[in-house]
């Protein structure tokens, strides 16, 4: 829709007359308990799938639980319903001041125009060990939020939080940074000027960074929960990267929401995390629920329904890691992503899409979703780092489904060597998840994953309005976009997981991931989101037989359980588990040559079992 034209009609939605109650197009956060519901739904067959562009509105999530209600006899069982009931309830607002939900919600007439607003708070807290070392973690934050409707077409919301952390993290080593290779220009060697070509900023041409573990929690598991730095208690004033000690940090989430044309076109402006896939959430290739918030205006139209188009541009943040300056010089970037799903309904879905991480400008190209980012790049001068994604999902409603799904960095499609170039870029999925009907929603999913080297990665890109050289690799605020695995990393899935009770659930997971490592004098070219890009033809990958390799098994079961139905704000959630980790090494390694692996212990890379434990609790869930 073009500006203007919105801009047109957003007086006359603000002057809509409504005497019913107001929609909820606000969000719906990833980690609420109706988004495993749904899914299934799905599964079962009792339901349409909502969009795979993720958060949910509010609407769209009480409409398909209701449907949900309402299936056929059979479809579910009795404690189902009752669990579907308790899902949908917290939705279901009462005027004043609420003590069991910690909100206070009022509407009213204004003029002719139906009014609402909601405030409320809750506290969440997580501690986390590692034993036998007792290394810990803890994240404490306190929300205050506050959001309303205005008529039936807008929503809109705003939570802040705050809290303090503590969280140990151990240096593992150093990683060296590959030498920075632009297909343009050649080698760069660190000085301005080289090959001919001005470069007003130094970027080195082998530089090092520490690389780090978060031994209390299981790997690949932790996300910040702060925005840009924390501050010590001891000065305020400072802003760190980590709290190593106690420190204090802040998040804001927020957004507006819009919908026309009968809810066929949403409109979103926010700052939120997300998660766009028809899997569940903390599967997506391309955009997952484990990386950072950012600000994005995103929106979504289904003219059939079998057929959406979602889009979305958005401004991604830097990593603080030293200083303001200097470490946000480089990552000024903007994130667009354009995406079309065919479902049949029942059987059949298929998506596909592209994602663009551009260099800060006004550029119509990107923002315009009816544009192909894939053929646009090469209309302004290919400066920017485009990917390409697919899902393709076959389900047979109350059994199982099954699914596949692939994002292409960059590829060069040469048939003999593709498997073994570093230049080709790709990660790929695949999975079946199964409906267990031994326990009210119960399912057991198996999925396996594989990232290759340098996916993710991008080399430093020199653009005519930029001051310096923008690193325009697929991350936000130092983590990835994408899927939570580093480059040159697989994983092999396998969890049982049941909401057995409206006010329990529990789960039992396995997975074997193993990754190349990126520090020491064993380090794998491509394993770090720090690594460049490398399109020499000539560089190769051998999984496992190139270097030093780790090896995670990790072993999981935790559970939660709700005092909500007692009336008392309350819910408690514990995880515990054991982690082994294991090296091997190439037995060619230092040679060049590719080899078998064999186990490797030493004092760099260590073999270590760990037993885990986690525990949090939440008022006013």
């Amino acid at each position: 829709m073009h500006q203007k034209s919105l801009f047109c009609l957003l007086p006359v939605l603000l002057l809509s007359v409504s005497i019913l109650a107001a929609q909820q197009l606000n969000s719906v956060p990833l980690g609420h308990l109706a988004y495993n519901i749904i899914q299934m739904g799905v599964l079962r067959g009792t339901i349409t799938p909502p969009p795979s562009a993720k958060p949910w509105s509010e609407l769209t999530v009480t409409g398909k639980l209701r449907e949900m209600l309402n299936a056929p006899s059979g479809k579910f069982s009795p404690k189902e319903l009752e669990i579907i009931a308790a899902v949908l309830a917290p939705f279901e607002r009462k005027k004043g001041l609420d003590y069991k939900e910690g909100r206070y919600y009022g509407e009213k007439l204004l003029g002719n125009q139906h009014i609402s607003l909601e405030a409320g708070a809750n506290w969440q807290s997580d501690f986390s060990v590692k034993a036998p070392d007792a290394k810990i973690g803890t994240v404490n934050t306190g929300e205050l939020y506050i959001a309303g409707d205005m008529g039936k077409y807008l929503s809109w919301n705003f939570k802040g939080r705050a809290g303090f952390f503590s969280i140990y993290r151990k240096q593992l080593g150093t990683h060296l940074d590959p030498l920075y290779v632009d297909p343009k220009y050649g080698e760069y060697d660190g000085n301005p000027n080289s090959n001919g070509h001005t470069y007003y900023y130094d970027i080195p041409a082998q530089s090092s960074s520490s690389v780090y573990s978060i031994p209390a929690y299981f790997p690949y598991t932790f996300s910040k929960q702060w925005e840009g730095g924390v501050f010590a208690p001891d000065d305020l004033a400072s802003y760190g990267d980590w709290p190593q000690k106690f420190a204090f940090g802040y998040e804001i989430i927020s957004e507006l929401n819009t919908a026309l044309f009968s809810n066929l076109l949403q409109l979103r402006f926010g700052r939120m995390r997300r998660d766009w896939g028809p899997e569940a959430n903390g599967s997506s290739l391309f955009m997952n629920a484990q990386a950072r918030p950012y600000m994005a205006l995103e929106g979504s139209v289904a003219p059939y329904s079998w057929l959406r188009l979602s889009f979305l541009t958005g401004a991604l943040e830097y990593e603080n890691t030293s200083n303001q300056w200097t470490d946000a010089d480089p990552f000024q970037n903007l994130f667009s992503l354009t995406y079309l799903e065919l479902d049949t309904g029942k059987h059949f879905h298929f998506d596909f899409g592209s994602a663009t991480v551009w260099p800060k400008r006004f550029d119509l190209g990107y923002i315009f979703p009816l544009n192909s980012n894939f053929m646009y790049q090469n209309n302004i001068g290919d400066f920017d780092n485009l990917g390409l994604f697919a899902d393709l999902e076959f389900r047979w409603p109350g059994l199982f489904k099954v699914w596949g799904s692939l994002y292409i960095d960059e590829i060069r499609p040469v048939l003999g060597s593709f498997l073994t170039l570093d230049r080709n870029m790709y990660a790929y999925q695949g999975g079946i998840k199964a409906d267990v009907r031994l326990l009210p929603f119960t399912a057991f999913t198996v999925r396996y994953t594989k990232i290759e080297p340098y996916t993710y990665t991008h080399e430093y890109t020199e653009t005519p309005w930029n001051r310096v050289p923008s690193d325009t690799s697929y991350l936000n605020n130092g983590e990835s976009l994408g899927f939570y695995l580093p480059p040159n990393s697989d994983e092999l899935l396998l969890r049982l997981e049941s909401m057995f009770r409206p006010e329990a659930s529990a789960h039992l997971q396995y997975q074997l991931i193993r990754h190349g490592v990126d520090y020491g004098y064993g380090q794998v070219d491509g394993s770090s989101l720090r690594d460049k890009i490398v399109k020499d033809d000539n560089s190769e990958k051998h999984f496992l037989r190139d270097g030093v390799y780790q090896w995670d098994h990790v072993f999981k079961l935790g559970g939660s359980y709700s005092l909500k139905s007692r009336n008392i704000p309350f819910s408690l959630y514990a995880e515990t588990g054991l982690v082994v980790t294991r090296f091997t090494i190439n037995s060619n390694f230092g040679s060049g040559t590719e080899g078998d692996y064999e186990a490797l212990d030493n004092t760099e890379y260590n073999a270590d079992t760990g037993l885990i434990f986690s525990l949090g609790f939440k008022l006013f869930p």
